[in-house]
C-alpha cells in the first residue's frame, strides 16, 4: 500500500495552476512484522505539510488493514524534518542507536513507532 501526492510545487501563495507530482510515500509491510512508513518529497515541496498529510493518511490506512502490526518510521538523526513528521502523526521515538551498515560510522538511526516495540519487532526494523 502506498500513496502518491500530486500537488502544485509552485509558489506558497497557490498562484500556480498546473499540478505536478512533488512527492510520494505510504506504508508497506516489512518482514510481516511492521508497517514501514516512508515519504520523499522534492525540495521545493518540503515545509508545506505535504509529507504530514500523506503520512497521516498512510498511518490511518495501515491501522485499518492490519492493526496488529506497529507502524514504524526509521530515519537518520540528521533528518529532523522527517522526525517532525513522524511525531506529528503520533509516532514516538522508541530507539536511538548506530545505523549498522551505514558507511558513515557516526550515523545514528532513530526508530519511531506508534507503540512500544518487542525485541523482535525492533530487530526487524534494524535489518
Amino acid at each position: 500500500m502506498s500513496g502518491h501526492v500530486r500537488r502544485s510545487a509552485g509558489p506558497a501563495d497557490g498562484s500556480a495552476t498546473a499540478a505536478s507530482r512533488v512527492g510520494h510515500g505510504g506504508c508497506a509491510v516489512r518482514q510481516d512484522a511492521f508497517w514501514n512508513l516512508g515519504y520523499r518529497f522534492a525540495p521545493e515541496a518540503q515545509g508545506r505539510e505535504f509529507a504530514t498529510e500523506l503520512a497521516r493518511a498512510a498511518v490511518e490506512a495501515a491501522r485499518e488493514r492490519r492493526p496488529e502490526l506497529p507502524v514504524v518510521a526509521y530515519l537518520l538523526e540528521n533528518n529532523p524534518a522527517s522526525a517532525a513528521v513522524a511525531r506529528k502523526v503520533g509516532l514516538a521515538l522508541r530507539h536511538r542507536g548506530p545505523d549498522a551498515g551505514n558507511p558513515d560510522p557516526s550515523a545514528v538511526r532513530l526508530v519511531f513507532a506508534d507503540r512500544a516495540l518487542s525485541e523482535a519487532e525492533l530487530a526487524a526494523t534494524m535489518r
